[in-house]
């Protein structure tokens, strides 16, 4: 198991040398990422080779580590450090709440009780979803910040 967060952990390091601007791009390599996710996931559920999936779970938890480790900074970033624990708290109940719901409602017998299959491919399309909504943001953000320039230059020249 912890060879899987040091894979983790040399991947958010490569990843630190990237430069990207996050507020242009952030959401749309979110959407990358949880496509990523979903697909990993949903190979896990449909691959009958354990192989296959211990690749497809390192994959997953590579990019999940990325992903939790790049959240964490650009919040931590915009935050005076007297809200870094009310923040860091809430975000992390709220998750934590998210998963006990999500989990009660697919796996509790007596709610859905589905079986292990049917977990997977729900989970899949979870962040299937999650992708295509961070894709919709992202593409709307990247349009208007293309737009904004064109629209400063038609104000300054007075038309």
């Amino acid at each position: 198991m912890s060879r899987f967060f040091s894979i983790g952990a040399v991947a958010v390091f490569i990843f630190g040398y990237v430069k990207i601007s996050w507020s242009t791009w952030g959401e749309l390599l979110l959407a990358g990422f949880a496509l990523i996710i979903a697909v990993t996931v949903y190979v896990m559920d449909v691959i009958g080779n354990i192989w296959v999936c211990y690749v497809m779970y390192i994959i997953f938890r590579s990019i999940y580590m990325i992903l939790i480790t790049i959240a964490t900074f650009q919040i931590a970033a915009n935050l005076n450090m007297e809200c870094y624990a009310l923040v860091f708290g809430v975000n992390t109940f709220i998750a934590l709440l998210l998963q006990t719901l999500m989990t009660v409602i697919v796996v509790d017998s007596s709610v859905l009780g589905l079986d292990i299959f049917t977990q997977f491919k729900i989970y899949a399309g979870y962040f299937a979803v999650i992708a295509i909504i961070f894709f919709v943001s992202g593409l709307y953000h990247c349009v208007n910040n293309c737009q904004q320039p064109k629209q400063d230059k038609l104000d300054s020249s007075g038309t």
